[in-house]
């Protein structure tokens, strides 16, 4: 019942610009119900009106049940539009940073402890994480062109996995539609802004995105993670090699906050001090 009166009284707000005689579009004042197209559409239409008085009736109890559905679809579609472009406030940025750091910290974890588990070959010395040596050697070649991947390369490709499937069962039910797992983007020099392509050659492709609602576009934030694995890495991540141009690079996506790099060991923003 309640809900019923809630639809009914929303349905009433709005559509009280509908009651009122107005000039149509030949000028000419005429009837509200004729108005319900040109001012409230479908809200207005789905209560009953009294044609000559113009006053909203009480819905018989044998309509009452598609008159609240039709108000609550309307309704639900005018906050749909509301949340259209809708970015995060500062305390959902926490938040989501709050998780990303989380999930890049148990993808760290997860795949070392993974990788020693294939056997004694694949154990560290130090028993938690790779040293220098370790970092540096070749685990395997990368076809068509037999390219070296390094165990710093190849683990960095399962953390980066691993935080992946993370970021997106825990960002999925909290912001949804606010976020994109490496989305490509180009210049648009036409709209002084980028779109999304599928072009390699001169494209961005940044880890994570916080954006407006479904416009991946309208960039917010800026996310890169990384997995440092030699130590002199680990220790000042933003000095690992080509990490502080790929991040002023990302930093054209946004103006709207620093770029930020997510290791293991926490989040770091591009020129901010930590």
């Amino acid at each position: 019942m309640g809900r019923l009166c809630l639809a009914v009284s929303t349905a009433a707000l709005l559509c009280l610009s509908c009651l009122q005689p107005r000039a149509s579009w030949g000028g000419q004042p005429t009837g509200a119900r004729s108005q319900f197209n040109q001012s409230c559409g479908a809200a207005c239409a789905a209560a009953p009106v009294n044609a000559s008085t113009g006053e909203i009736l009480a819905p018989a109890a044998s309509r009452a049940g598609s008159v609240v559905e039709k108000v609550v679809q309307v309704v639900e579609a005018a906050q749909g539009l509301l949340t259209l472009e809708r970015a995060l406030t500062g305390a959902e940025l926490d938040r989501l940073e709050a998780i990303l750091v989380k999930c890049v910290a148990q993808a760290h974890a997860n795949i070392n402890e993974a990788y020693q588990k294939r056997g004694s070959n694949s154990r560290f010395k130090n028993g938690k994480f790779p040293n220098d040596a370790e970092c540096e050697r070749v685990v395997r070649f990368q076809p068509p062109d037999d390219e070296p991947v390094t165990l710093a390369q190849e683990l960095g490709l399962l953390k980066h996995a691993d935080a992946f499937a993370c970021v997106k069962r825990h960002l999925s039910t909290e912001f949804s539609g606010n976020f994109s797992v490496e989305p490509r983007y180009k210049g648009n020099p036409d709209a002084n802004g980028v779109v999304l392509t599928n072009d390699g050659p001169g494209s961005l492709v940044p880890d994570l995105v916080a954006h407006g609602t479904r416009n991946a576009t309208d960039v917010q934030c800026v996310y890169e993670f990384k997995f440092p694995c030699l130590e002199r890495h680990r220790l000042n991540p933003l000095k690992s090699p080509g990490t502080e141009a790929q991040l002023e690079n990302y930093q054209q996506l946004s103006r709207r906050c620093p770029v930020a790099l997510i290791t293991p060991s926490g989040l770091r923003q591009l020129g901010v001090d930590p």
